[in-house]
C-alpha cells in the first residue's frame, strides 16, 4: 500500500464517528492502553436487551458482550491502518490497545471534537480553546478522585503551552496536549513510591534510543511493565530512520511523540534507564539507575541502526526478564538489592516492594494520595531532587 493510498484508507476507516470516539478514549486513557473490555467499561452502562427478560442478569450480559465485540471490531480495523497498536505478545481476545503517534497526528484533534456521547456538539477542531475545555472536563471526571478541576485545567493549559513551542504543525497541540496531559496526571498520582514495573528510558532527543527501547519494552511485556520515554532535550518529531526500522519489526506503532523530560515522571517510575543523557536526569531515593552506553541511531545508516535496535532489544529482554524474576517467591527485592538503588524510606525494611505494587499500576492510582501536584505544576525543566 502506498502513503497515498494508506491515508486514504485511514481517511475512509475513520469516516465512522463511533472511531473517533474510541481514539479519544484510547487517548484520555489513564494506564495509555487498555482492552476493548475496558472501552465498554469506562462507557454507559449497557441496558437490557428490549424483549427480554424484565430483570435478568443474562440480557445485560448478552448486550455487554455484542458491545466489546463492536468495539473490538472497530479497534481492529484501526489497528489495520496504522491508527491504534497492539501492545504485547497477547491472545487477540485479550489485545491490548493504544493510539500511535500516527493516530494522534493525523486524527487525534478530529477524535477530541467529536460528541463524547449523543447529543453533545460537534467542536470546531480549530478552536483549541473549546477542545481544551472539553479536555479539561474529561480529565478532571477521570481523575476526580485525586484531583480538582482547577489542578486539572492548569495542567492542561501548561502542557498546551509547552508543546504549542515544540511541535511544528499547530493543528497537532490539542491531541498531544491530550496524550501528555493524561500521562502527567497518572504520574502524578503515583508519586508515593516508584514501582519495579514503571520504566522510564531516557535519552537526548527522545527520538531514537529510548523509543527503540519502549517499543520493545511494550511489544515485550504487554501489561506486565508501564512504560515511559523522554528526552533531555526533546526533538519537534520522531526520527524517520528509527521508525523505518522499527516499522520492518511490526514496532513503530508503539513509540510515541518525543517529550520533556519533567520530574513527575522520574518520580513516579521505579526503574529510569539513561541512554547518553549524562547526569540530566533527576536523582530521587528509591529508584534504580541503569545507564546504557549506546550509539544514538540520528544520522546513521539502516545498517548501523540495525545494530543498535539489536543490541537495545537483547538489554530490554534481560531486563523484562530481571523485573519478571524479582515476582518469584525468594526473590521478591531482586531489583531494589541491587547497586544500582538509591536507598529510600520508602522501601520496606527488608528491602521489598509487596507483591500489589509489583503488578499493574491502576489499582494503586486510587490508594495514592494527590501529594505534590501544586509543586509539579509549572515546573519548568529539571529541579533538584527534595
Amino acid at each position: 500500500m502506498t502513503p497515498d493510498e494508506l491515508r486514504s484508507a485511514q481517511k475512509l476507516t475513520m469516516a465512522n464517528p463511533d472511531r473517533l470516539r474510541l481514539l479519544a478514549d484510547l487517548l484520555t486513557h489513564p494506564a495509555g492502553r487498555c482492552t476493548a473490555e475496558d472501552l465498554v467499561l469506562r462507557a454507559a452502562p449497557v441496558d437490557p436487551v428490549p424483549g427480554g427478560p424484565e430483570a435478568g442478569d443474562l440480557p445485560r450480559s448478552v448486550a455487554a458482550a455484542h458491545a466489546v465485540m463492536d468495539v473490538r471490531e472497530h479497534l481492529e480495523a484501526l489497528v489495520a491502518v496504522g491508527l491504534v497498536a497492539v501492545v504485547g505478545p497477547v491472545p487477540s481476545n485479550a489485545a491490548l490497545y493504544r493510539v500511535s503517534s500516527r493516530g494522534i497526528a493525523r486524527f487525534g484533534g478530529a477524535a477530541l471534537a467529536a460528541p463524547r456521547y449523543p447529543g453533545e456538539a460537534t467542536l470546531d477542531a480549530r478552536d483549541h480553546d473549546a477542545l481544551l475545555d472539553r479536555l479539561a472536563d474529561t480529565l478532571a471526571v477521570t481523575f476526580a478522585a485525586n484531583a480538582g478541576a482547577g489542578t486539572v485545567d492548569r495542567l492542561v493549559r501548561e502542557c498546551y503551552a509547552a508543546l504549542n513551542r515544540q511541535v511544528r504543525s499547530s493543528e497537532q497541540v490539542p491531541a498531544l496536549t491530550a496524550w501528555l496531559a493524561t500521562d502527567r496526571l497518572a504520574a502524578m498520582a503515583e508519586v508515593t513510591h516508584g514501582s519495579p514495573r514503571d520504566v522510564l528510558f531516557v535519552c537526548v532527543h527522545n527520538t531514537g534510543r529510548s523509543q527503540i527501547a519502549a517499543a520493545v519494552t511494550r511489544r515485550l511485556a504487554g501489561d506486565r511493565i508501564r512504560v515511559r520515554t523522554a528526552g533531555t532535550r526533546p526533538v519537534s518529531e520522531p526520527d524517520t530512520m528509527t521508525e523505518t526500522v522499527l516499522a520492518r519489526r511490526g514496532l513503530d506503532g508503539l513509540i510515541e511523540f518525543p517529550r520533556e523530560l519533567t520530574d513527575d515522571i522520574v518520580r513516579t517510575s521505579g526503574v529510569i534507564v539513561t541512554m547518553g543523557c549524562g547526569d540530566a536526569c533527576p536523582v530521587f531515593p528509591g529508584r534504580r539507575y541503569l545507564d546504557w552506553p549506546l550509539d544514538d541511531p540520528a544520522g546513521r545508516p539502516i545498517e548501523e541502526v540495525e545494530r543498535i535496535v539489536d543490541d537495545i532489544t537483547a538489554r530490554v529482554r534481560a531486563l523484562v526478564a530481571e523485573i519478571d524474576a524479582a515476582d518469584e517467591p525468594g526473590v521478591a527485592g531482586l531489583a531494589l538489592a541491587t547497586s544500582d538503588v538509591v536507598p529510600a524510606e520508602a522501601v520496606a525494611a527488608d528491602g521489598t516492594f509487596g507483591a500489589e505494587q509489583q503488578r499493574g499500576w491502576l489499582p494503586r492510582l486510587a490508594r495514592r494520595p494527590w501529594t505534590v501536584v501544586t509543586t509539579a505544576l509549572g515546573a519548568r525543566g529539571q529541579r533538584k531532587a527534595r
